[in-house]
């Protein structure tokens, strides 16, 4: 089969690799469609290169059909079409005992070499077990079932931000996740959702994906703008996915007293935080990773056709393109925001 792998920064190769075969309670699938995710750019530049290391197949968004089940294997047939919950658990830990499986002490991540090397699905196929995979609706093609961790990513952020009817939201970046939680956040009853970010393009789609407002971070009278539009006091809710010290500030500033500023991106493990906004102001910071039972929830949102994706999808690629689809992404005025694979 044919794979895409990461040989270093800015470094792809297409290699054949032997086709897999399904173990006890693994299926083999065809791979038809596979994401692009932000987390796989910051290694490719350089940046944390630990998380993939050179010699990994990236790819945790992704969707296909079964093409073959091995022994004990009773959820699946050849011919189901099937969306993959990269998130790999022990099912044993004390996280998972308590349906906290994406909190696992022993989690996995395919396509990453962040907790232990296990390549992903920027390939033709991959064998995964049985438990990780999720039927894809006839009304969902392919490339929206790759969306089911970011998508899903979005809707658990917004419930770990607690958001609901009534709230005022900020979102902090615009790329992927972002302009998904702004639609998310709608959907939890959200009645005011500002959406943040450096440039003109992506704000214009959040604009068109239901934001009330939106803001360049770097306006002077920024805070000004955001204390009037929110009734003088703060959003109740800030959501921060771009993932450096400045926007953190800013969340923290921002906030209401009392309020609440959700924890998703990250570009470094340590950042300098205004602490003391932390506290006079009573602030609530949580963190969220991942995504825990929001599976079903995400596919349903995908069938009903209650998220828009059709603006987030910017380019399709072929797996050979790989290394363009990467490109697209790194610069800043290619107004790519989801590039999709097609092995």
């Amino acid at each position: 089969m044919k794979a895409a792998v990461f040989t270093g920064p800015y470094q792809f190769e297409i290699c054949d690799r032997e086709k897999p075969v399904p173990g006890p309670k693994e299926v083999l699938i065809h791979i038809k469609a596979v994401g692009i995710c932000g987390s796989d750019l910051h290694p490719y530049m350089g940046d944390g290169i630990d998380r993939r290391q050179p010699g990994i197949i990236m790819g945790h968004e992704a969707a296909g059909d079964v093409e073959a089940v091995g022994e004990g294997v009773t959820r699946w047939e050849p011919g189901d079409r099937v969306a993959i919950n990269p998130q790999i658990n022990d099912e044993t830990c004390p996280m998972c005992r308590r349906g906290l499986a994406h909190l696992c002490d022993h989690s996995l991540l395919i396509g990453s070499s962040m907790r232990g090397f296990l390549d992903g699905a920027m390939c033709e196929y991959l064998v995964m077990n049985e438990k990780q995979l999720f039927h894809l609706p006839d009304e969902v093609s392919y490339d929206e079932g790759t969306f089911l961790d970011p998508l899903g990513n979005a809707i658990h952020l917004v419930n770990r931000g607690g958001v609901k009817l009534g709230d005022r939201v900020v979102v902090i970046g615009a790329g992927t996740i972002g302009l998904l939680t702004v639609q998310t956040a709608r959907l939890a009853g959200a009645i005011q959702v500002i959406a943040v970010d450096l440039s003109d393009y992506k704000l214009g789609i959040a604009k068109e994906m239901g934001a009330d407002l939106c803001l360049k971070s770097n306006d002077p009278d920024f805070l000004e703008k955001i204390k009037k539009e929110t009734g003088g006091m703060g959003p109740d809710v800030v959501i921060e996915a771009v993932g450096i010290g400045a926007t953190y500030n800013l969340a923290l500033q921002m906030c209401r007293k009392r309020g609440t500023v959700v924890a998703l991106g990250f570009t470094k493990p340590e950042l300098n935080l205004a602490i003391q906004q932390v506290i006079y102001k009573e602030l609530t910071v949580v963190g969220s990773t991942g995504y825990a039972d929001e599976c079903e929830t995400t596919l349903e949102y995908m069938r009903k056709k209650m998220v828009n994706l059709d603006k987030v999808i910017t380019h399709r690629l072929p797996l050979k393109d790989v290394k363009e689809g990467f490109d697209l992404l790194c610069d800043k005025n290619s107004g790519a925001i989801k590039v999709i694979l097609h092995p």
